[in-house]
């Protein structure tokens, strides 16, 4: 049950878009920033604008399925914000920098999946008091309900270049893996791990696939992205109040897990994972370059004069993350 869950959320959730922009000169920053207001406000009229309803969700499951009402699917796209920061075009070819925000769903998946084993072991040897599966699924349900509704939920960041391509008067967007992966929260990496976890745990692309999503939240998002975004702004990535001291404290934790996946990085000898060592030790670097400079001079608010720059840092994360996808 659980493992089929899990397929179920990802085939729900994980989309099929297809945006063309509505309007004739609309730019191809407008026609992000209109698409993802769309995606945002799960506007079905205004959606039809910039992809098609059909392909909107799509499922290969006959299963009945974990989330089959649409307002529990609203949860997800309602917490979604975004910021345009740069574009470029040539002809017809546009690139927008846009970094997207929403609800962390790597950890609601992860507790969910905790809460939903729990759930069933407990059943199992419930004897005469067990519940039937329709019981067991519908509590099962809830559990995910209850978890994408909490005020609290911690959030991700991604900073992605969205592709577009003009077709007729209109532009179209790539909606590839990494644009759906961040506007659903990471959805697409968490599901795709967590059922690479079963039974492949010991796994060498399973221990690859912790370690990426062990740089995407506890280096990156709880950690340069919240502290490039405090010496800029004075907040954390997504506007709120920031602890520096606490985050620093946690970052030096990362680093210090970090020093293990180098070494078990550095260990793998089958030649399938030379690409993934040669950019691993780029990115690695950068993430000590970056510490170091932390370490150096401490993180202020509001700071103008200090370039903590995570442009490279970024360039080999997505290179890292590309890799170790490959493998699977």
């Amino acid at each position: 049950m659980i493992k089929k869950t899990g397929r179920l959320i990802a085939a729900a959730l994980i989309l099929a878009f297809v945006f063309t922009a509505c309007g004739r000169g609309e730019t191809p920053e407008q026609a992000v920033t209109n698409a993802l207001n769309a995606v945002k406000n799960y506007e079905k009229e205004t959606a039809r604008k910039y992809f098609s309803s059909d392909e909107l969700f799509s499922s290969n499951s006959q299963s009945d399925e974990l989330i089959k009402d649409e307002e529990n699917i609203k949860l997800i796209f309602s917490k979604l914000d975004f910021k345009v920061l740069s574009s470029t075009k040539e002809k017809d070819t546009a690139t927008v920098k846009t970094e997207i925000t929403n609800i962390d769903m790597t950890e609601i998946i992860g507790e969910y999946f905790r809460q939903a084993m729990a759930l069933a072991f407990g059943n199992a040897f419930a004897g005469a008091n067990a519940k039937s599966q329709e019981e067991i699924d519908k509590e099962a349900e809830q559990l995910l309900i209850d978890l994408l509704k909490k005020e609290d939920n911690k959030k991700v960041t991604f900073t992605i270049d969205i592709k577009l391509t003009k077709h007729e008067n209109s532009w179209k967007i790539d909606a590839n893996e990494e644009f759906q992966n961040a506007i659903t929260g990471n959805l697409y990496n968490a599901i795709k791990n967590m059922e690479s976890s079963f039974g492949n745990s010991d796994t060498p692309e399973g221990k690859l696939n912790e370690i990426n999503n062990f740089v995407i939240s506890d280096i990156w998002n709880n950690g340069f992205c919240d502290i490039r975004w405090y010496i800029k702004y004075g907040t954390s990535s997504t506007g709120e109040s920031l602890d520096i001291d606490f985050t620093l404290e946690r970052l030096a934790e990362a680093m210090t897990k970090k020093a293990e996946y180098d070494t078990y990085i550095n260990g793998l000898e089958d030649e399938k994972y030379t690409k993934v060592k040669q950019i691993w030790s780029k990115l690695s670097a950068e993430i000590d370059r970056l510490y170091g400079q932390i370490q150096a001079k401490k993180p202020t608010a509001n700071d103008s004069s200090y370039n903590f720059d995570t442009g490279i840092f970024n360039q080999y994360m997505d290179a890292f993350a590309d890799e170790v996808e490959n493998l699977d």
